[in-house]
């Protein structure tokens, strides 16, 4: 993705969390690019919102891997993550001219990572930290991709989560593999692989590329997890008429 591209993204994520706060009567939080809480509610309870085809989760560097007491506490996530990074050189430049010895690197801690995942109660701590900031945020706030006819105007209709629910279906739901090669120049175990139902829902992975070089990158395909959390987590219930709720946000969410 182009520098441009992203910042487009970037732009209409905000339009999205503003629109989200213009419908609940809540107010967009202007704190910094590391704060999950995107909008608070009148109940003062934080909502993460994602909307577009992919959501970013989290861009780790190797000094918030280091710092991060958290991430620090959740089995060997972040040293195997750092380990992850260092399979890279510092310099691009060194990674461009040699691709092949750092993807052959990464293989191993990326196997490591992979059965880290798979390890007992590490995937639901994982995914409050990644998701929710270990339980600061309050719910996931979903815009589903949607494609208006020419006759209609876009709807932007909202799909409300509680935390709770979202890490326990991601966590029992799941499936963790390492990423395999589909052609000869790729290299297989160069990914985590989240996959649902014989497809694959999220990635974590190392970025080579310059602006984001060597960085942690977690993301989920939109569609798909919109698919997979409002197939497991009921009841649902209609708030408002652009506003969904399912499961515990049920009870207690309210506009």
């Amino acid at each position: 993705m182009s520098p441009e591209d992203a910042s487009l993204k970037k732009v209409a994520g905000h339009v999205n969390e503003y629109d989200f706060a213009d419908i609940i009567g809540g107010e967009v939080n202007l704190g910094s690019q590391l704060d999950k809480k995107d909008v608070l509610d009148p109940q003062h309870r934080s909502h993460s919102v994602k909307g577009g085809s992919w959501w970013q989760i989290f861009l780790y560097s190797r000094n918030r891997l280091e710092t991060n007491t958290i991430l620090q506490g959740i089995g060997n996530i972040a040293p195997v993550m750092i380990r992850c990074l260092d399979s890279f050189p510092e310099k691009f430049q060194d990674y461009d001219n040699d691709k092949i010895t750092a993807k052959t690197a990464l293989q191993a801690p990326m196997r490591e990572l992979c059965l880290e995942l798979q390890k007992p109660n590490i995937m639901p701590a994982f995914i409050s930290k990644a998701m929710f900031n270990g339980g600061e945020v309050n719910y996931l706030s979903v815009l589903p991709i949607h494609i208006p006819t020419e006759s209609e105007k876009e709807i932007k209709i909202f799909h409300v989560f509680d935390q709770t629910d979202v890490v326990s279906v991601l966590s029992a739901d799941l499936q963790i593999a390492n990423s395999r090669a589909r052609n000869r120049n790729e290299m297989d175990d160069q990914k985590v692989i989240l996959r649902f139902a014989e497809r694959n829902v999220g990635e974590i992975e190392v970025r080579s590329d310059k602006s984001n070089y060597r960085r942690m990158k977690l993301r989920l395909n939109s569609s798909r997890m919109y698919s997979l959390l409002t197939s497991r987590i009921e009841p649902r219930e209609l708030k408002s008429p652009k506003v969904f709720a399912y499961g515990n946000a049920t009870r207690t969410f309210n506009i």
